[in-house]
Formats: C-alpha cells, sequence, structure tokens
C-alpha cells in the first residue's frame, strides 16, 4: 500500500520521529515558561514543547505577559499559561540538573499576575520588557538578568 504526502507532511512526520536528544536547538529562538505540573521550565519551540530543564541561558530577550491570558488567572483564581520569557538558548541543562549554577543576588525578575500586568524587576518593582541576556534558574523559580 502507497500512501501519498505532500512535502509539509513529510516534515511535520520527520520531526515528530527525530530524537530531540540528538537536536539540542542551541541558537534556537525559544519560548521558556514555568511548567506548574513538572516544576522546572519548560522550553517550546514553534509552539512544542522541546525539553525541560532546570537552568536555561537566553540572549536578546523577551519578556511577554498575554494580559487574556493574565485577566481570566486573576477572574477564575485558576493559574493557565500566558507568560513568558522569549529569546535565543544559548545554554540549557535537563530536568533533573545536578549542577545548577549559583544565583546572583541582584537583578531578578519577578512576575505575579495578582500584582502586575508584566514582568517587573523584584526591588524596584518596575517594568521589564527586554534584555540582553538572562538566566533562569529552577532552585526558586527566579530569572536574573545578567546582560542589560
Amino acid at each position: 500500500m502507497k500512501i501519498k504526502i505532500n512535502e509539509s507532511q513529510y516534515r511535520r512526520l520527520l520531526e515528530t520521529i527525530t530524537d530531540d536528544n540528538e537536536k539540542n536547538h542551541i541558537g534556537d529562538k525559544v519560548m521558556v515558561y514555568y511548567n506548574l505540573h513538572k516544576h522546572t521550565f519548560s522550553i517550546s519551540r514553534n509552539s512544542r514543547v522541546i525539553t525541560h530543564a532546570d537552568y536555561v541561558k537566553l540572549t536578546d530577550v523577551e519578556f511577554r505577559v498575554r494580559q487574556g491570558g493574565r485577566e481570566k488567572v486573576v477572574r477564575e483564581k485558576s493559574k493557565n499559561v500566558h507568560s513568558f520569557v522569549i529569546g535565543t538558548l544559548m545554554d540549557y541543562c535537563k530536568y533533573p540538573c545536578e549542577n545548577l549554577p549559583s544565583e546572583p543576588n541582584s537583578n531578578i525578575v519577578t512576575y505575579n499576575p495578582y500584582k502586575y500586568n508584566s514582568y517587573v524587576m523584584k526591588d524596584t518593582e518596575e517594568p521589564i520588557y527586554r534584555a540582553g541576556e538572562v538566566e533562569l534558574i529552577n532552585l526558586r523559580n527566579k530569572i536574573f538578568i545578567t546582560k542589560q
């Protein structure tokens, strides 16, 4: 029996059966969010989770909050994925990671949908939308700006 598929279907099929362990995605533009079920970070590319990591380093970073999702969290008091750190993937340590780097004590970025409508600097509560480089470290779900 023969099955005909077009080129885009063939590419999707190849992506599905290709082992993601063979591809490390360094240099790819990704979206990272905290996974409440796995208690670690999920890294997604092209709307697909490619791996889970306890440490992620990104450059050319954008902090994005989908306001509709935030409003739903506030209204229904139930969590959903609506905030992301987007950037170019430079490094990561897959979950579970045994050798996490130490946490810096400054330039901490945080987000709380009940208090803020964007990511903010933890010490000043000033909104932040971009950064040159960040590290996400899963000791206490923290984001650190390492280069403005």
